[in-house]
């Protein structure tokens, strides 16, 4: 099973080293949506800054960004 990781990106970026094995890159994008939804809720700071959960594969190759902010809320 691939390893995806979820780095916190924006002003400083905080990398996630450990990763998450999942079955492929679709649920992984949907991990990093759901990851970015709680934030949204429980870091109103990070909306501020524009932070967003980039994954990326065991390759290193990025898979998605999905944005803490919302431009139609925030």
């Amino acid at each position: 099973m691939p390893r995806y990781h979820f780095d916190l990106i924006g002003k400083h970026t905080i990398v996630d080293h450990n990763g998450l094995d999942l079955p492929d890159d679709v649920l992984a994008s949907d991990a990093a949506d759901s990851l970015a939804n709680e934030l949204y809720s429980a870091r109103p700071e990070l909306r501020r800054q524009r932070c967003s959960i980039l994954v990326t594969n065991e390759d290193g190759e990025e898979i998605c960004r999905a944005p803490i902010w919302d431009p139609s809320r925030d």
